[in-house]
């Protein structure tokens, strides 16, 4: 799609450069001729239409060029959501009940972020693009596992149904080292079933932004590439 645009850009110019140049025979090419004493019209057109060769060889370099930095500083910024149990990467996660209840256990959230493009970048910080973590507040409980670390550090941030990760606020995106690296945003989270029973849940993503209503919201997800593969949460019932 995006080759077929470049294209239709590229055929466009050129048919200009084409239609202006071939078309006026008062051009300055002619009157160059002219003053040169060169007044054949087959040499004329000849020379012109070597001009336009060149003309459109330089026009499409041009546009080439433009295209591609355009793309380089709007291209995604690469997301990595991954859930930690114990320290290790889970996909999964189980709850079995000991004496009618359910223990919590401590998920962490990893975010990885890779930025690739200047705008995009600069679009995801300025909209308050954020990367929600939604779960079923009729099942489970979230909370965090240390609250005192999380009253100082806001990027992360609990809902009633979602744990809301603000990207790129908390983030200084200036500079030549913000590009080409890798950042990374963690927090540690209790998560405890409600009530015992045979349940099963996920803990999946939106992207969402904190401006521009339903613009923003359609904008982010054009700015952002998200891999996650959903936390599954399996609940064991009681066995009598």
């Amino acid at each position: 799609m995006k080759n077929a645009v470049i294209q239709l850009i590229k055929t466009f110019v050129i048919t200009l450069i084409v239609a202006f140049a071939a078309t006026n025979n008062q051009n300055q090419i002619y009157n160059i001729l002219d003053k040169l004493g060169y007044e054949n019209d087959v040499l004329k057109k000849t020379v012109l239409s070597a001009v336009i060769a060149v003309l459109i060889g330089l026009a499409s370099i041009l546009i080439s060029f433009l295209c591609s930095t355009i793309k380089s500083i709007i291209k995604k910024m690469d997301v990595t959501l991954i859930t930690k149990i114990n320290g290790r990467k889970k996909e999964v996660i189980k709850f079995t009940p000991t004496n009618h209840e359910y223990d919590s256990q401590d998920v962490e959230i990893e975010i990885i972020l890779e930025p690739k493009g200047r705008l995009s970048s600069l679009l995801i910080k300025n909209i308050g693009v954020t990367l929600d973590v939604y779960f079923n507040p009729e099942l489970l409980d979230v909370s965090y596992s240390d609250r005192w670390d999380c009253e100082a550090n806001q990027i992360f941030k609990i809902s009633e149904r979602k744990i809301s990760i603000d990207l790129l606020g908390k983030i200084d995106i200036k500079g030549r080292t913000f590009r080409g690296k890798s950042h990374k945003l963690n927090e540690r989270f209790k998560v405890k079933p409600i009530r015992v029973k045979n349940a099963e849940t996920y803990l999946d993503y939106v992207i969402v932004s904190n401006k521009f209503g339903r613009f923003g919201k359609t904008l982010s997800g054009y700015l952002l590439s998200v891999k996650y593969e959903p936390l599954k949460v399996n609940c064991e019932g009681d066995v009598d």
